[in-house]
């Protein structure tokens, strides 16, 4: 070895160091390897992915996670699970989304206008926060086919009594089928949020010119 000490390079894999008269460079990292550790599994290779072309899965949903060619697949597949990911069931159930297109807003129930019967947030379920136009088309809005099916069938809740929601809230809890922390919530959020909506009308129909609000009692 001492005769020629230029022939040959060392593996630069950590545990091996081995002088090698044929050196290969590994594609992906482009280290020099011996034969031994030229595949990627052998030489624990940080850039395999890079050559990698299979298309990762979801480990919650199960569901394939499109990648893009050089892109790491841990950090596709954790950009999926903390956007897109609907493994959780307590996503789902906010799946009413604003019709409005600059809005990227759900709420756990339906809330539909009464002139246009499309489905908004609560910021914007009143007419003139999203432009209304009744039925006619309007450029603001999502068109129809872009939305959830049963976002534009299904009806709107009855807010009209408060004592009504409640006792219909109290039987549902009281009833024979024993309801899970996560649906508990669920009810107490949609009640929260159908007391609120109601309110938001309430104070709407008292400022509109004419109502019994506006006028005065004289004795």
């Amino acid at each position: 070895m001492a005769e020629f000490p230029n022939l040959g390079k060392h593996c630069e894999y950590n545990h091996c160091n081995m002088l090698d008269f044929l050196p290969m460079k590994c594609d992906a990292c482009t280290k020099i390897m011996c034969s031994k550790h030229i595949m990627y599994d052998s030489h624990e290779c940080t850039s395999a992915f890079r050559k990698n072309v299979q298309v990762p899965v979801c480990p919650l949903c199960n569901k394939p996670v499109p990648t893009k060619k050089g892109e790491s697949p841990d950090t596709t597949v954790g950009a999926h699970i903390d956007r897109d990911c609907q493994s959780d069931p307590r996503k789902r159930i906010y799946s009413n989304r604003c019709s409005l297109k600059s809005c990227k807003q759900k709420e756990l129930v339906p809330v539909l206008c009464n002139t246009c019967k499309r489905n908004f947030c609560f910021k914007h379920r009143f007419s003139t926060d999203h432009s209304c136009t009744g039925r006619r088309e309007n450029p603001l809005l999502r068109p129809l086919s872009t939305l959830p099916e049963n976002q534009s069938s299904k009806p709107t809740p009855d807010t009209s009594n408060d004592e009504t929601l409640a006792r219909q809230l109290q039987n549902m809890m009281s009833g024979t089928k024993k309801l899970t922390p996560e649906e508990m919530d669920k009810r107490l959020a949609e009640q929260m949020q159908q007391e609120e909506y109601q309110q938001a009308r309430l104070v709407q129909e008292r400022s509109r010119p004419g109502s019994n609000g506006d006028r005065c009692a004289i004795n």
